[in-house]
């Protein structure tokens, strides 16, 4: 979470030319795993490779393995396997996965404040500097960028675990910084807030509100959430504990109680842009997201009105959103892994790649993506759309819907699948509905182009699930024979390439390209 570097037992630090670094990333960023020379090659050199691109990339290998020797830690070295390379490296034994076990494990719904405020600190404590420090190229400014998300959601987590614990002046300073160099990111706002308040600073508090109406206003022509608008309330009213803390745990995520609206103070240089909720645009996350969407109940309590709201996000950074969205990583039954170096964001879309022609699929990378962190769009009920193409290539799937975290024994469970094209020249797309205890529905299915752009939508309502494609039903539950088994528990969105040979996709072959993408330009959600 630093410069790419190797730390001897003794403390030493060992080195070497930016090139070999890149080398020891890419292999460190999937450690355990076999990468395949192609992917390393992409990784490292990216659109310019050498000439003899296979044989610089093994020198450069030999190179590494000697500085592992140098270090004194016979257990890592790089071992040559399956077309690839595979650093031994144990997570124990490489920050960034040190770094991700530390910060999952704070998030375990059983851990005490305390201990989770001890991990939350051991995660952050590792951050070193820009992740990647000294290695240059695409590959490492997209994984820079995603790691930047990452370490900001755990300074995030780690402020909120700090408050819960008392430690308010712990997190003042670097919370405040935090908020100064991510203006944008609504629930760290809240966070500094809450701190303010609790160290005895409620004018400072009111002042961080205000500011961050001004911004939003001026810059989006949109408004704080629900849940910062309370708080300012609570603030004025000289709450010794802010309305957004006190009643976080007694009401639920979808609703959100206020007080009789006081509106904040009107920004010093009135907006005149057309009001408007760009969310994903501006990095809004967590609270806003969630806010939006609630059932507000204000007092008295007759006056109940339902909130429709949109949500889009256009991928016009450089890196998937923090704290919305996040890349997977995973072992897959067939020897191939998701992770999340097979996912770029630029250029106004996010790529999600699939790599390697091993033909058991053991050593091949896929991508996938989920709108399913905090501040993403994990709900019941809803429309979700997404505009995509999809590259060719044997033995690499596209698919696209809607999946839940809960175990598949939990009421309510299913899945949704706008799309799943499993021929390698993306010509017939597999809808499908499933929900627990049932056999999943599949729709007819359907021919085109999805090599060129196409939106995907699903509408899924409490009684029906009906998945469009570029605005012509193709599934209408309603439609079907029989009873159809709806479900009922909150999902997310996921786009991924699969990487075969699994079920009805086949293996790739050696006419398989070099990189196959799923290339995704928006997406966007309507309660």
């Amino acid at each position: 979470m630093g410069p790419v570097e190797v730390r001897a037992p003794d403390g030493s630090v060992l080195a070497g030319e930016p090139r070999r670094l890149a080398v020891l990333a890419a292999l460190a960023v999937d450690a355990g795993r076999v990468v395949q020379a192609t992917t390393l090659i992409d990784r490292v050199w990216g659109d310019d490779p050498p000439g003899q691109a296979a044989r610089t990339l093994g020198t450069y290998v030999t190179r590494i393995r000697r500085m592992l020797e140098q270090s004194g830690d016979s257990s890592v070295t790089v071992v040559s396997q399956a077309g690839g390379y595979r650093l031994t490296a144990g997570h124990d034994q490489v920050d960034l996965f040190r770094f991700r076990d530390l910060v999952v494990g704070a998030r375990a719904p059983s851990i005490t404040p305390e201990r989770r405020v001890e991990l939350l600190r051991q995660s952050v404590s590792l951050h070193r500097g820009d992740p990647l420090t000294g290695v240059s190229g695409a590959w490492a400014t997209r994984t820079r960028e995603q790691l930047a998300g990452e370490l900001l959601t755990a300074r995030a987590e780690w402020a909120e675990a700090e408050l819960a614990v008392g430690n308010t002046t712990v997190v003042l300073a670097p919370l405040t910084a935090l908020v100064d160099a991510n203006p944008l990111v609504e629930p760290l706002v809240v966070t500094l807030v809450r701190a303010l308040v609790a160290a005895g600073r409620p004018t400072e508090a009111l002042e961080r509100c205000r500011l961050h109406q001004q911004r939003l206003a001026d810059g989006y022509g949109t408004d704080p959430s629900p849940q910062l608008k309370a708080l300012y309330e609570s603030v004025l009213r000289g709450d010794q504990r802010p309305a957004a803390v006190a009643e976080r745990s007694q009401v639920p995520a979808a609703v959100a109680v206020l007080e009789p609206e006081r509106p904040l103070p009107a920004p010093a240089v009135p907006s005149r842009r057309r009001r408007r909720y760009v969310m994903a645009a501006v990095g809004v996350c967590a609270t806003l997201a969630g806010a939006l969407g609630a059932v507000v109940v204000s007092r008295p309590p007759d006056r109940i009105t339902e909130t429709r709201f949109t949500v889009t996000e256009d991928f016009s950074g450089t890196a998937l959103t923090p704290m919305q969205w996040a890349a997977n990583q995973a072992e897959r039954e067939n020897g191939s892994s998701w992770s999340p170096g097979a996912v770029r964001v630029g250029g106004g879309e996010v790529q999600i790649s699939g790599t390697g022609r091993n033909p058991t699929g053991a050593g091949n990378v896929g991508g996938a993506v989920c709108w399913c962190l905090d501040g993403g769009i994990v709900r019941t009920y809803g429309v979700w759309e997404v505009r995509a193409r999809f590259d060719v290539g044997t033995g690499y799937a596209p698919a696209l819907g809607l999946y839940s975290g809960v175990d598949e024994d939990t009421p309510g469970w299913g899945f949704m699948t706008m799309g799943r094209f499993d021929d390698g020249e993306r010509r017939v797309m597999y809808p499908v509905v499933r929900g627990a205890g049932a056999e999943p529905v599949d729709g007819s299915p359907v021919a085109g182009d999805f090599t060129d752009w196409n939106t995907f939508s699903i509408e899924w309502r409490a009684d029906f699930v009906a998945i469009s494609l570029n605005g012509v039903v193709v599934l209408d539950t309603r439609k079907l024979p029989g009873p159809v088994s709806i479900p009922t528990v909150p999902m997310f969105l996921y786009v991924q390439i699969i990487p075969g040979p699994e079920g009805p996709v086949p293996a790739p072959n050696q006419e398989t390209p070099s990189r196959v993408a799923a290339h995704v330009d928006w997406a966007r959600y309507t309660s």
